[in-house]
């Protein structure tokens, strides 16, 4: 999916479908041709997302449709930033929000039947209904992820867990299921998966309504299609009527009396009607507001004040200040709260009314996070404005209690309420749009102008990914204004999701969220690592000619060593970051780059072959001539230990990169030679897995993308190398969501 501009500079939302992608050619066919169908209906109705061109490129095997952009999910329809951009989603409403105003859902639900009753009525289902797949759009709730939408009968199981029925996809009622699990989700709170339970947090007001939604709710979600609503919009005039009072039952209606009944049913009735033949829909969907928070009552000048805890504060001069120091038992909270380390003594103190209370001597550090803490509990409880914030003195006259052990430094102290003093601080850099952090607190991005710092010492870090990371430090007084202009120095360090060289030369290439080597590792590269590491010679292994090829004859072990050497040395040199790992790709990362979807089975074992009839190249067995380095009739020219009719020029390795590079900018990823993933083939810890092929490979199953080999950890092949794998410790190249 890509965010594109026309040219007459609107915002459009372009995906890209790749024929790659599928399993079988029949099915991306199927998906284009119900584009092209669903593309005028789409324009028909104001609930389902507009396709506004489709288009199709036979040569290279894919389709595109131009669609509506969706809102921001911060600033709406009218987004300046686009770098910031985020599409607003149910989903990503129900994230922000939680669980969201039952009008709203009622409405939301009543739209979107309705538009999947336009849907049906033209012969299509929808088929993957979730809050990822309704946006907004100038305000308007739409479905969109069209790409799944088929005619009635379609039954390839498609869509995600929890929201497809029991019976599966692809029929009307199959629909009406799926947004009955979505309004579940966006009226409790929950997850699709805990229904039909009640969320706890409804308040008194809110219960009939909620009820009265969820009946509805609960019919759409029937398992048994028969108890469903038979058609969008039933559902859509059921929704309705959530909300709208009903007639009573007959024996309350007669115990208050035949007039009070029938003046009482005309009303009702007239609600009812007025629901079911409504015709003008407002269809724009406002974000969700959260409610106001509570006014902030800070101290005033002159009058006494009251924390969050009932603590009572004089004012003085120019401050309010606490009656009493600070108790244990409100220390112990802030203990308990930060989860602190403790470290004090219990001070007796009497009070002007003669009662005795215990007190705490504390050390300063602990006086200053008190303090914050305090601040941060009162602002939330409303009681404490940003002008104003907790700070502290020694309460005099407390004298330490006999036979403990001396601690100048420690005193008890009174809390004081005292005015915030703010400067303004502006910050550009060149090149713009870096992020500036106050400690781990990511604040904007260049050019940030912040009004309100409060004054003091104050560090800024400017960071850009490329770009050493810049620091605006000084002390700010009170009123000043003080502006920085970071020059910032490229260092050449690896940017995510664009390609970069590292220190070897190597091109690395975005795959997800990680970056993969364009090629398989190189007889060079090996080389500076093995002279680094005094690695002792290996019988057949040469690094010292051809410094192109492929290294071969190299252990998993050795492959993965090589990769934590790499790391070390781009550490040092300020390339990466201290989270910013080489290894080798994991087994589903390799079948990622190969166009794979994700596979069935836990190890490359039960993958192996799980998906038939993909090559690296596309859907036929034999590559076109000179793609790629496989067993060609230039190794075997009797053509009987070859593949037939196929010629690449080759009998051995070729230097990396000799061949065409894929769409991704990816080569040999077929032939060549073998590549080591990270996991073991199975349970068996000696056996490891390889994938690709190599310029030795010719039968016909270990040219599938989904082929892998069985080979000893141990082993040094000649036909078996390594491509490495940059990515953050611990986050795979494939989204797991």
């Amino acid at each position: 999916m890509w965010l594109a501009q026309s040219v007459t500079g609107a915002y459009r939302a372009v995906k890209i479908v790749w024929r790659e992608d599928f399993e079988l050619t029949r099915t991306f066919h199927r998906e284009f041709l119900g584009i092209q169908q669903f593309e005028p209906i789409s324009r028909a109705h104001p609930c389902l997302v507009h396709i506004l061109h489709v288009g199709w490129n036979e040569q290279r095997g894919f389709y595109y449709c131009v669609m509506e952009l969706a809102d921001d999910a911060e600033d709406g329809p009218n987004f300046e930033d686009i770098r910031a951009y985020v599409p607003r989603t149910l989903g990503t409403d129900m994230k922000r929000h939680g669980r969201l105003d039952l009008t709203f859902c009622r409405d939301a639900g009543v739209y979107l039947a309705d538009a999947l009753h336009y849907m049906h009525n033209h012969g299509l289902t929808h088929r993957d209904i979730k809050p990822s797949n309704i946006i907004f759009v100038g305000g308007v709730c739409k479905l969109a992820d069209i790409g799944l939408v088929a005619g009635f009968g379609e039954r390839t199981f498609v869509g995600t867990e929890g929201f497809v029925p029991p019976e599966g996809p692809g029929t009307p009622q199959a629909d009406i299921y799926s947004l009955g699990k979505v309004l579940y989700e966006m009226s409790s709170g929950k997850d699709r998966m805990e229904f039909p339970e009640i969320p706890s947090n409804l308040g008194d007001d809110e219960w009939p309504f909620w009820v009265d939604l969820n009946r509805v709710i609960c019919k759409a979600c029937a398992p048994d299609l028969h108890e469903r609503f038979q058609t969008a919009a039933d559902f859509a005039e059921a929704l309705q009527l959530v909300g709208v009072s009903r007639p009573e039952s007959f024996p309350r209606r007669f115990a208050r009396g035949v007039a009070l009944t029938l003046a009482g049913s005309i009303l009702a009735g007239a609600g009812l009607t007025a629901a079911k033949y409504q015709k003008e829909w407002a269809w724009v969907m406002p974000l969700p507001e959260k409610p106001e928070p509570p006014r902030p009552e800070p101290p005033r000048q002159g009058k006494p004040w009251q924390n969050a805890r009932g603590q009572w504060f004089s004012f003085a001069r120019d401050r309010h200040v606490a009656d009493l120091p600070v108790e244990v038992t409100t220390y112990r909270l802030f203990l308990e709260a930060t989860l602190r380390a403790a470290e004090f003594s219990v001070v007796p103190y009497e009070t002007p009314d003669k009662k005795i209370i215990n007190c705490v001597m504390i050390p300063a550090a602990d006086a200053d996070a008190f303090c914050a803490w305090m601040t941060s509990r009162d602002r939330q409880a409303g009681r404490l404005d940003m002008d104003h914030e907790y700070a502290w003195r020694p309460a005099a006259n407390i004298a330490r209690p006999p036979g403990s052990a001396a601690r100048p430094e420690w005193q008890v102290i009174r809390a004081q309420i005292v005015r915030v003093l703010y400067g303004s601080v502006s910050l550009d850099s060149s090149p713009q749009g870096a992020d500036v952090f106050n400690g781990q607190l990511r604040v904007g991005r260049t050019p940030l102008e912040m009004p309100k710092v409060q004054a003091g010492e104050f560090d800024f870090e400017i960071r850009l990914p490329g770009y050493k990371t810049e620091h605006a430090r000084g002390t700010l007084k009170e009123g000043q204004a003080v502006s920085f202009n970071a020059r910032l120095r490229a260092t050449g360090s690896v940017v995510f999701g664009k390609p970069w060289e590292n220190s070897l030369g190597i091109q690395m290439m975005p795959l997800g969220r990680a970056m993969l080597a364009a090629t398989e590792t190189r007889r060079k590269d090996f080389a500076e690592f093995a002279r680094s590491a005094n690695l002792p010679p290996v019988e057949g292994r040469v690094l010292d000619e051809a410094p192109d090829l492929p290294v071969t004859l190299v252990t998993r072990a050795e492959a993965a060593q090589f990769c934590r050497w790499l790391t070390d040395r781009e550490r040092a040199k300020g390339l990466l970051e201290p989270d910013q790992e080489y290894r080798l790709p994991r087994d589903d990362e390799w079948s990622m780059a190969a166009y794979l979807p994700r596979e069935k089975g836990a190890t490359p074992a039960e993958r192996n072959m799980g998906i038939e009839g993909i090559y690296p190249w596309g859907f036929t067995s034999t590559p076109p001539a000179k793609t790629v380095n496989l067993l060609d009739k230039s190794a075997d020219p009797s053509g009987k230990k070859s593949i037939a009719g196929y010629e690449d020029g080759q009998p051995g390795p070729a230097p990396v990169g000799s061949y065409r590079a894929d769409t991704r900018g990816l080569f040999d990823l077929a032939g060549n030679v073998w590549e080591w993933v990270a996991e073991n083939w199975a349970d068996n810890a000696a056996e490891g897995a390889v994938r690709g092929g190599a310029f030795t490979t010719m039968e016909r199953t270990e040219l599938l993308a989904s082929f892998r080999r069985k080979t000893g950890v141990e082993e040094r092949l000649p036909d078996v190398g390594f491509r490495i794998l940059l990515g953050v410790a611990g986050v795979p190249a494939r989204d797991e969501e």
